[in-house]
């Protein structure tokens, strides 16, 4: 006995049995007017174990097979199975959800459905109606498969799962094979996507060849893990490429964090905050603290024009641009190991200053010669200065001015004369 076919609207997914089967508004054949029929559901692969489930929503287009004629097989298969869904030009409501039953709201993408709300926008279909038949539609599918012609234009490239709120499973095998154009389209992919942006994407094109991750956020916070490199791609093989636009926190609860480069290139880390955000600043100067005039632009003090007195804090506004290194209960060590290595320190602005300041000695230690060098002055202040040499001790300097309180003591080693007056 062969099974017949038998288009229809999905009318209610309410199943008291919880074994799949819905309600479906079958016209009559022969006359005018619509019956509802309970539907099963067939899913390509599955058991009691495993399976793909899609169960169509209300306001769908399906086919189905069906027997309702028992004589030669019994009940063995009698009634209606599920075939698939009707996509693309087909009256009905396929393409869309059924308008919410009047007296309720659909509800917001990601707000929570108390449980006495039942069906899709609430209350499911009552029992005498049914979905409405709407006109003609033109070919559509969900958001996520709109691409899915990119490639060829006609042919379509991409499988998968989707509902109606845009959260989707996609395989993508597209690429154009006549296009002469610099940049031929190509996208292998397969990723994951929720309604509201969130994807997670494994890539195989040659511009972007790797592992994807991004949120709702389009372009301000992504995570990029490149496998490969090639000349179209602006990522390096094995780059780790992370940007956001919110902070970044990463810690250890009770371990060791360790960063180092093996055997490439260096280690490097900027701050490129202008300081625009702190200073409330709105001219074009780089720096964010004055105007193009050269004054204050926000009553806070240009640091060389007023000094630390006008600045917030010791050390002005640190609120942004800064780069801090804390150790809260040891050590801060610069080490650079090489037998010609420089530790160099560069303030180069007109009004910044370099600051060590220490709650007990500050030490200064080197096997060959220590050199301080101003083009305005040098400074030491303190009760007792002491100036110790070996064999020589030279003060030479066109105006030499030395200032101490109780005690100024230069003195040199045995068998030191002065130079003469």
């Amino acid at each position: 006995m062969a099974l017949r076919l038998k288009t229809g609207t999905v009318i209610n997914q309410a199943d008291v049995t919880q074994t799949g089967k819905f309600m479906v508004s079958f016209k009559i054949s022969d006359g005018e007017g619509y019956e509802e029929e309970p539907v099963r559901y067939v899913t390509p692969y599955g058991n009691t174990e495993a399976a793909f489930v899609a169960i169509p929503m209300v306001g769908s287009q399906i086919l189905c097979a069906y027997e309702d004629d028992v004589a030669s097989e019994g009940d063995r298969i009698k009634g209606y199975y599920y075939l698939g869904s009707l996509m693309g030009d087909i009256p009905g409501a396929n393409d869309s959800l059924p308008t919410p039953p009047p007296g309720t709201e659909a509800p917001p993408s990601n707000d929570y459905v108390p449980k006495d709300k039942t069906g899709t926008f609430g209350p499911e279909t009552g029992e005498f109606e049914t979905a409405m038949q709407e006109p003609e539609k033109v070919p559509s599918f969900p958001s996520a498969f709109k691409d899915m012609y990119d490639g060829k234009g006609i042919i379509p490239e991409a499988i998968g799962l989707s509902n109606h709120r845009g959260d989707a499973f996609k395989i993508s095998s597209q690429y154009d094979s006549v296009s002469k154009s610099k940049d031929p389209f190509q996208n292998y992919a397969i990723g994951m996507q929720s309604g509201s942006g969130k994807q997670f994407k494994l890539i195989d094109s040659p511009i972007v060849n790797g592992i994807v991750m991004t949120n709702e956020h389009k372009g301000k916070d992504y995570f990029i893990w490149s496998s490969t490199g090639s000349k179209d791609s602006p990522f390096a093989a094995g780059e780790y490429h992370m940007r956001t636009h919110g902070p970044v926190n990463m810690y250890t609860l009770a371990n060791r964090f360790h960063m180092w480069v093996e055997d490439g290139l260096n280690v490097e880390i900027e701050n490129k905050s202008t300081g625009k955000a702190a200073y409330g600043d709105t001219s074009t100067n780089s720096d964010g603290r004055v105007d193009a005039g050269g004054a204050p632009a926000t009553g806070l003090g240009d640091p060389g024009a007023g000094g630390y007195s006008t600045r917030q804090g010791v050390f002005g506004n640190e609120t942004t641009g800064c780069i801090k290194l804390r150790s809260h209960h040891n050590n801060i060590s610069l080490e650079a190991e090489a037998q010609d290595s420089v530790i160099f320190v560069s303030a180069p602005g007109p009004h910044s200053r370099v600051i060590v300041e220490s709650g007990g000695s500050v030490d200064i230690v080197a096997k060959g010669k220590i050199t301080l060098q101003s083009d305005i002055e040098v400074e030491i202040t303190a009760p007792t200065v002491d100036i110790n040499g070996s064999t020589t001790v030279d003060i030479n300097g066109t105006d030499v001015t030395i200032n101490g309180g109780p005690n100024i003591n230069l003195n040199p080693s045995p068998g030191y004369v002065a130079p003469p007056s």
